[in-house]
């Protein structure tokens, strides 16, 4: 009798813990778990019951990638194949791994292109609001580019993304994918699509999709031709924003990609890449600029509306040659740009560089907010006192000092400390926050003590020993300071240096 009642316990029990929990939770519940895993594995779970079979239809975002279909041992077999490259002793074993590792990527792309036949073979009722397709750039099959016409035509995606993933070392470039007849969509005109973004990728006919506003363009390489660019361009004039990230485009028939649309409506560009160079002719609804290692040009009166910039130029000795193009390039944008309001700099070097030009930095009569970011502790950290004078409507300066640990002297220019003279006083900075106090540089000190002995409104000086500048949004910044102490000593250093007039000042020290 007692075996009975335990058997029937055991049984009850049984019962219990087969009972489906994840299943009783209300669709929202489930959709949410749903999107925290991969798209590969959501679409899996129609098969788990009636219950789940409905929910992958429910899903608005996708993201399919051939690299979840890819093993662990495809992994380290690239890293044996790296290894071997960089060993003479393994050379003889190039070949047979990298046998092995296209074999992987076939089979990882046939299980994909079998998921996405799947996908398009169900009948349901489908809304994706964003599509996420990344492939290897070998591809051919019909079956991805039919879910791309589905996605625009019949699922009315909204964002779309698609990269082409290189295989193997990148000696060359890789060769660009393509779109069937250079389209991804036969109604364009009925489309939602809002945003689109190619990787390694030449982008298709985008005429006729008027709800689309943001075009990123990444990894095209040096055979592209510039109308490729300008096409998309003049296509789309309803464009609000376009990132050139890391694009070439064929030399021997033009030098500069040129930019002249008038009728554009573009008002955020993001041009990046040590081989581009692009000629601002006319965007006159143009706000925002980035440039980060490009050559750019503005052309009188080709951005009226321009307010924010931001300059990054990393230049190393194999530059060194070309270091006064450079240079006259970056203050030209600076001259040229008489409208802005705010501007990053960025600029940064194993040695100082922004010293050879002896001429003055131009005159920005509009500048109000300004970031210098990443400044070598190795270079003369003050040398940001000269866009004061060069600002005269400037309220806001913010000095981030990239520490070098390796960096442990002071650097070799002159420590004297000039006066600034009676007419260079300045009406409307004020405030100071310098980020990299982490050493008590007689330079550092200068740059306060010029700015304190030259602003009349200065209110609030902040030195904060370590930290970094955090993004807020495209054109803001907060400069985040972590927690330090300071010596009494190296209070009353910096009080000193700053002279009779820090009693008037809030000194915040970080």
């Amino acid at each position: 009798m007692a075996r009975k009642v335990l058997i029937s316990r055991r049984r009850r029990q049984r019962a219990a813990s087969d009972e489906d929990h994840l299943s009783a939770l209300p669709d929202d519940l489930l959709l949410h778990i749903l999107g925290r895993v991969d798209t590969r594995s959501a679409l899996g779970s129609a098969a788990l019951s009636r219950r789940w079979a409905h929910l992958p239809r429910e899903l608005s975002d996708l993201d399919l990638k051939v690299t979840d279909a890819l093993p662990q041992r495809y992994r380290r077999c690239l890293d044996l194949l790296h290894e071997a490259r960089h060993s003479d002793g393994l050379r003889e074993s190039i070949r047979g791994l990298e046998t092995i590792a296209r074999r992987y990527e076939r089979r990882a792309m046939r299980a994909m292109v079998s998921s996405v036949r799947n996908l398009r073979s169900s009948r349901a009722h489908r809304r994706v609001r964003r599509l996420s397709l990344e492939i290897f750039e070998f591809s051919t099959s019909a079956s991805i580019n039919r879910l791309v016409a589905d996605a625009v035509d019949s699922w009315r995606v909204e964002d779309l993304e698609v990269v082409a993933k290189s295989t193997g070392p990148i000696v060359l470039r890789p060769p660009v994918y393509r779109f069937p007849c250079g389209r991804i969509s036969s109604k364009p005109g009925e489309s939602r699509l809002r945003s689109l973004k190619l990787v390694n990728c030449l982008p298709p006919s985008l005429e006729g999709f008027a709800a689309l506003t943001t075009l990123v363009l990444r990894d095209l390489p040096r055979s592209t031709p510039v109308a490729v660019y300008q096409g998309v361009v003049a296509a789309c004039p309803q464009l609000r924003v376009l990132h050139l990230v890391s694009c070439q485009f064929e030399r021997k028939k033009a030098l500069w990609l040129v930019l002249d649309v008038p009728m554009s409506e573009i008002r955020e560009l993001v041009v990046e890449g040590e081989l581009m160079a692009v000629k601002l002719r006319s965007l006159p609804k143009l706000e925002s600029l980035t440039s980060v290692d490009a050559d750019v040009q503005l052309c009188s009166e080709a951005v009226p509306c321009l307010a924010h910039v931001s300059l990054v130029f990393s230049i190393c000795p194999l530059y060194y040659s070309i270091l006064n193009h450079l240079i006259s390039m970056f203050m030209n944008v600076l001259k040229d740009a008489i409208t802005i309001r705010s501007l990053i700099l960025r600029l940064t070097g194993p040695e100082m560089w922004i010293v050879r030009n002896k001429s003055s930095f131009p005159r920005m009569p509009n500048l109000k907010k300004l970031l210098v970011a990443d400044v070598p502790s190795s270079w003369d950290v003050s040398w940001p006192h000269v866009l004061i004078q060069a600002a005269p409507l400037l309220e806001s300066l913010h000095v981030h000092v990239s520490y070098c640990e390796q960096d442990e002297q002071e650097p070799g220019q002159d420590t004297s400390y000039a006066h600034p003279l009676a007419s260079q006083r300045h009406r409307h900075l004020k405030e100071l926050v310098v980020v990299g106090f982490q050493r008590m540089r007689i330079q550092l000190i200068h740059l306060v003590r010029f700015t304190v002995d030259t602003s009349t409104v200065l209110c609030r000086v902040a030195l904060l020993k370590r930290g970094h500048v955090e993004d807020k949004g495209s054109w803001d910044w907060e400069m985040v300071s972590q927690q330090s102490i300071w010596s009494n000593e190296e209070k009353l250093a910096v009080l000193d240096g700053i002279g009779s007039s820090a009693a008037q000042l809030e000194v915040v020290l970080g």
